[in-house]
C-alpha cells in the first residue's frame, strides 16, 4: 500500500505556511513571469486554470504542478487578498444600497449585516470588544470571590456574603490541628 498523496488542504496549508513565512522575512515570493502571469490570470481576470495557462503561455499540466509550489501559492494567496481587500468597499456599497430593497425581508438582512450582526466576531469589520488583562488573567464579568488570606476591607467597597452562625463551626485553623479529624493517607 502506497502513501496518500497530498490533498488540496495540504498544499493550501503550505502555501498559507509560505506566505507567512515570506511575509515575516519580509521577502517578495520567488516566481518565474510565466508563474506570476498565470496566477495574475486566475485571480484579477477570473480565468479557470486551463484558460490561465494558455493566456501565460504554459501547460495545463505545468499549471496544476505550479500550484504545487510554496512560492507560486503564497503569491496566489497574497493576490487573492488584494482581490478581496479591492471589494470590500464595493461589496459594503451594495449592502447600503439593499437598505432600500422592496421587500423587508432584504432590507432586513441588509441592516442586519450592516450592523455586523451575523458576521462572526473574527470577521473583517465586526464589532466586538476583547479586554486582554495578561497572559494568565481571564476576566469575566460577574462576582468576584477573593479567597486570600488577610483582612476584609468593608470600606474598599468589598462586602460579605451574609451566612447563618452556627454554634458548632469551627474555623480551619482549629480544623488543621484537630485530632477528630480523620486523615487521608
Amino acid at each position: 500500500m502506497g502513501m496518500p498523496s497530498k490533498t488540496t488542504a495540504d498544499y493550501r496549508h503550505a502555501g498559507q505556511k509560505a506566505a507567512a513565512a515570506l511575509r515575516k522575512e519580509k521577502k517578495e515570493p520567488r516566481l518565474t513571469d510565466k508563474q506570476r502571469a498565470l496566477i495574475d490570470f486566475m485571480v484579477h481576470e477570473g480565468m479557470d486554470r486551463k484558460r490561465a495557462a494558455e493566456a501565460a503561455g504554459v501547460t495545463d499540466e505545468t499549471a496544476r504542478l505550479a500550484l504545487r509550489n510554496p512560492q507560486v501559492l503564497a503569491y496566489l494567496n497574497e493576490e487573492m487578498e488584494v482581490l478581496r481587500t479591492g471589494a470590500r468597499p464595493r461589496a459594503l456599497r451594495k449592502m447600503a444600497d439593499l437598505l432600500d430593497a422592496k421587500t423587508e425581508r432584504i432590507q432586513f438582512e441588509a441592516a442586519k449585516y450592516l450592523d455586523g450582526m451575523d458576521r462572526p466576531s473574527h470577521a473583517v469589520g465586526a464589532t466586538q470588544v476583547n479586554v486582554q488583562v495578561t497572559n494568565t488573567v481571564n476576566v469575566t464579568p460577574g462576582y468576584v470571590i477573593d479567597l486570600r488570606p488577610g483582612e476584609f476591607n468593608e470600606a474598599a467597597g468589598a462586602q460579605q456574603i451574609e451566612h447563618l452562625a452556627h454554634e458548632e463551626a469551627i474555623s480551619l485553623e482549629e480544623l488543621a490541628v484537630s485530632e477528630d479529624v480523620p486523615l487521608e493517607d
